[in-house]
C-alpha cells in the first residue's frame, strides 16, 4: 500500500472489551500520526463517538482495519469488493485463520501496512445468483463459501447440479458448499473437501454427508459456471459465509460463479499461507505424535 493511503476506518465485534479498548488505542495513534479515521457505526456507539455506516466506510477508506476474529473479517471483505481499500484483518478472537495479525501486533501491522511493507493481494469471491421462474430473485457474494441446505436444518436436500452446462446428475446430501479457494480451509474442509492454495482462482464444490459413495468433492476453474437446481424439499436456503441467506422454492436456480470484481487483501511478507496452515489447523499433527 504506498504512502498516500492515509484513511483508515476500523470495523471491529462490539461484543468483545478487548476489541472495544484496541480501537480506541488505534484511532488515537492514527489521529496523533495525522492520518483521517472513521469508526464503523456500532463500534463507534460503544465508543461515545460518532460513527459512519460500513458501506460508507468501505467507499471512502485507503486501508479497513477488521479486529476480531475470521466473523469480523468476512464482513468487512465483503463490504469492500470491487473497491480501492484493502483489509487488514486483526485476530482478536477465536481461531482467526483469515486474520494476517495477532492482537499483540496490531500497532505494528497497521503501520507496516501504511508505509508499504506488507503486500496487497486481490481475491475474488464466490458469486451466487438465485432465479425463480426465470427472474433473478437473489444476488450476492460471499468471500468463503456459499452453502445450500434444506431450510430446517434437518431433511435431506435434493439437487440437480450442472457444471459448465454438463449435468453432473442428482445430488442428495445434507448440503452443498460451494468455496473460493480461500474458503476451502473453512465448512469445506470440514465436509472432507481439499485443501487448495488461496491464489488460485477456483470453485470447490463439495457435498455435505452425500447418501451415496459416488459423490465427491470438485474443483473446477475460475471461468466456470456451476448451477444447482432444488428438486426437494419444498424449500431450502442458501447461506453466505454463514451470515447473509436466501430461500429457496422447489425449481428454483442456483448460479455460482467467481466475481468479476475482486477484494483487496493486506498479506504478511513473513508469513506463508502453509505455516498458517500447521499453526493454525495443526497441519500433520506433531513431531511427539509422530514418534
Amino acid at each position: 500500500m504506498r504512502r498516500a493511503a492515509r484513511r483508515v476506518a476500523i470495523l471491529g465485534h462490539v461484543r468483545r472489551s478487548e476489541v472495544r479498548e484496541a480501537a480506541r488505542r488505534l484511532r488515537g495513534s492514527l489521529l496523533r500520526a495525522g492520518h483521517q479515521v472513521q469508526v464503523e457505526e456500532d463500534l463507534a456507539r460503544e465508543l461515545g463517538q460518532p460513527g459512519w455506516p460500513l458501506a460508507r466506510l468501505a467507499a471512502w477508506c485507503h486501508l479497513l482495519v477488521a479486529l476480531g476474529g475470521d466473523g469480523t473479517a468476512l464482513t468487512g471483505g465483503r463490504a469492500l469488493l470491487g473497491r480501492r481499500g484493502a483489509l487488514l484483518a486483526v485476530n482478536l478472537g477465536g481461531l482467526g485463520f483469515l486474520t494476517v495479525a495477532e492482537q499483540g501486533e496490531l500497532g505494528e501491522a497497521v503501520q507496516a501496512t501504511l508505509r508499504g511493507a506488507w503486500p496487497v493481494t486481490q481475491r475474488r469471491l464466490v458469486a451466487v445468483s438465485v432465479k425463480r421462474d426465470y427472474q433473478v430473485a437473489f444476488r450476492g457474494a460471499a468471500m468463503n463459501d456459499a452453502v445450500v441446505r434444506d431450510a430446517s436444518g434437518f431433511a435431506a436436500i435434493h439437487l440437480r447440479v450442472q457444471a459448465d452446462g454438463a449435468d453432473l446428475g442428482h445430488l442428495v446430501a445434507d448440503g452443498a458448499v460451494v468455496a473460493s479457494a480461500a474458503g476451502s480451509t473453512a465448512y469445506s474442509l470440514s465436509a472432507g473437501g481439499p485443501v487448495v492454495a488461496p491464489d488460485l482462482e477456483v470453485l470447490v464444490v463439495t457435498p455435505v454427508c452425500p447418501h451415496t459413495l459416488a459423490s465427491r468433492p470438485l474443483v473446477v476453474g475460475a471461468e466456470a459456471l456451476v448451477s444447482m437446481s432444488l428438486l426437494g424439499p419444498q424449500r431450502g436456503v442458501v447461506l453466505l459465509d454463514g451470515h447473509e441467506r436466501a430461500t429457496l422454492e422447489r425449481g428454483d436456480a442456483i448460479g455460482f460463479g467467481l466475481t468479476r470484481r475482486a477484494v483487496r487483501l493486506v498479506q504478511r511478507p513473513d508469513r506463508t499461507w502453509t505455516a498458517t496452515l500447521a499453526a493454525k489447523l495443526g497441519w500433520q499433527g506433531s513431531e511427539r505424535r509422530s514418534l
